[in-house]
């Protein structure tokens, strides 16, 4: 059964499996959690390499790019190719579209990217790391909107999903957002964010400046450890319509 919210993956019961190979698809009454450990032991290491983008291919998805909706219209275009640029023109509903690329796949890496907000009234953006079927971690800004100049560290769980609870768990926990002076706002700010994760610890950049230094303690978490890296473009009635450029993306895998 094909899930139309993805490009280039399948259905399966309530596992989704990626269309790779090297992955394998169990039966639906099998534990998310355990399939987790499974698919991290098929990757295996030979598939971790460094990625970059600038876009000067318009041909995106031959660079391994694909979309998933997971909320709004599946069906919708939402990326367009301009100059050395990709543009993400949102509706004027609630929408959240991951974009992420199947050359990145990885354990510990570090995800980059860097964001213009060519016009918005709310709208958010994040980094991807380790996003496959049962979960992933991200790192969100809110440039414009209410809580404009806030940013969150998210996991999202596949798991708690199906439970039909809330599956964003704040990976801060005791608030729900910080606030900071790195982010810049308005119309056309450009800002670069940066998640390093590895093993079980995650840090967070903004314009180069670490948001959880060391000294006050690192966010942890235990439950992925592999998986694809990309971004989030994520916009929220009323606010009209949205575009957000994605100007440049690097994914680079740890050293041992």
């Amino acid at each position: 059964m094909k899930n139309s919210n993805y490009s280039g993956r399948s259905t399966w019961g309530l596992a989704t499996c990626v269309a790779k190979p090297t992955r394998v698809c169990l039966s639906p009454c099998a534990s998310l959690r355990v399939l987790n450990s499974i698919f991290v032991s098929a990757l295996g290491a030979s598939a971790q390499a460094d990625f970059k983008d600038d876009f000067s291919d318009v041909d995106y998805a031959s660079n391994g790019w694909y979309r998933y909706v997971l909320l709004g219209n599946p069906n919708s275009d939402y990326v367009y190719t301009a100059r050395r640029r990709l543009s993400f023109r949102m509706p004027d509903y609630d929408t959240a579209l991951y974009f992420l690329n199947s050359n990145t796949t990885a354990e510990d890496s570090t995800v980059e990217a860097t964001f213009e907000n060519v016009f918005s009234s709310n709208a958010q953006y994040a980094v991807v790391c380790r996003h496959h079927d049962f979960g992933w971690y991200e790192f969100r800004i809110v440039t414009a909107g209410e809580h404009a100049g806030a940013y969150m560290v998210y996991k999202y769980d596949q798991y708690l999903k199906s439970q039909g609870k809330a599956p964003y768990v704040v990976l801060h926990p005791g608030m729900d957002r910080y606030y900071s002076y790195d982010i810049k706002l308005g119309i056309n700010a450009v800002n670069t964010l940066k998640m390093i994760c590895e093993g079980n610890e995650i840090r967070v950049f903004i314009n180069g400046n670490e948001q959880f230094p060391i000294k006050n303690g690192v966010l942890r978490d235990n439950d992925f450890t592999d998986g694809d890296n990309g971004i989030l473009i994520w916009t929220q009635r009323p606010s009209g319509a949205a575009q957000i450029d994605l100007t440049g993306f690097s994914s680079t895998v740890s050293e041992k």
